[in-house]
């Protein structure tokens, strides 16, 4: 997106009542929208329209070419646009498969538009962010470093975009790649913050959707008992392999039973997104210390 210039952002999808939810939403905010139902009509834009588009929003399931099919388009083309993918229940596969095609991120139908404005939102800002970065990191070797934050949101955005923002020019994976696994430190940094400092049950979500959620987040951060809490962030890269170790100071949780979130019964829940970012875009995921710590590691790919 250019200076001073609202984002743009294209909508795919056949069904008409939510591409008009979306661009009735989406327009509130101030971005520019266009609203397509086919797939190929998407890629004859990305082609031939001299606009600069700033993130596709695509159904998974379409009609003739779909939202994979389009997926694999954009991200082989020169310019690749960040493209967030619309899924239902029954597409877990593919949910998954369109994250490895480079997704940034996904939003299970029936969704709730404060979420998807939320994400979008989050998803423009570090595209704002890459676009004034420097490539000071061809020139990185190595590096490790400690952070010990407090729990605040745009902290945690601004780490996970920090601590992942010179991978693609490291050689270390391509854009789509970084991208994911900023996303997928960003969920890390959130459950340690709300989950595990803030000590909000996952059922709180999932009973009360994301207005009760921030709710709750906005009221124990009032409360002394949970606001000095930190999290500490150790990053180490080596060239071969980024890690991430994230750990809160709250009680904890039975790490052992976690639920998984690829299983049909626990996909449509809101509570496990985060962990399904996570598991799909790290190699290797593991707790310990009580279930307080987590080590993410990502292997290069390039």
């Amino acid at each position: 997106m250019k200076n001073g210039q609202a984002p743009t952002v294209v909508v795919v999808d056949d069904d008409e009542v939510i591409r008009y939810s979306l661009q009735k939403k989406l327009s509130r905010l101030g971005y520019n929208i266009i609203s397509l139902s086919k797939a190929e009509d998407a890629l004859f834009l990305l082609k031939n329209d001299e606009r600069e588009i700033d993130l596709i929003i695509t159904d998974i399931k379409l009609r003739k070419m779909d939202g994979i099919e389009l997926l694999r388009h954009v991200n082989v083309s020169e310019n690749p646009v960040p493209t967030l993918i619309i899924t239902g229940q029954g597409n877990i596969e593919d949910a998954i498969k369109a994250l490895r095609y480079g997704a940034l991120d996904f939003i299970r139908k029936p969704f709730d538009m404060n979420e998807v404005a939320s994400v979008v939102r989050n998803i423009l800002r570090r595209r704002q962010q890459h676009s004034l970065e420097n490539t000071l990191g061809q020139y990185i070797v190595d590096d490790h470093r400690t952070l010990v934050i407090p729990i605040d949101e745009t902290i945690a955005d601004l780490v996970a975009y920090e601590l992942t923002k010179h991978l693609s020019y490291a050689k270390f994976c391509n854009r789509s790649t970084a991208e994911n696994i900023s996303m997928a430190l960003l969920e890390a940094l959130s459950n340690a913050m709300y989950h595990g400092n803030l000590e909000i049950p996952s059922e709180v979500r999932e009973e009360q959707g994301v207005k009760g959620f921030h709710d709750e987040i906005q009221k124990r951060l009032q409360d002394s008992q949970y606001n000095q809490r930190k999290v500490t962030i150790r990053y180490n890269y080596t060239g071969e392999y980024a890690e991430y170790i994230v750990e809160d100071e709250g009680k904890g949780f039975d790490y052992k039973n976690v639920a998984d979130p690829r299983d049909p019964e626990n996909f449509l829940k809101n509570s496990g997104r985060g962990l399904f970012i996570i598991q799909v875009h790290m190699d290797e995921v593991e707790w310990d210390n009580g279930g307080r710590r987590i080590r993410m590691r990502k292997y290069k790919t390039l």
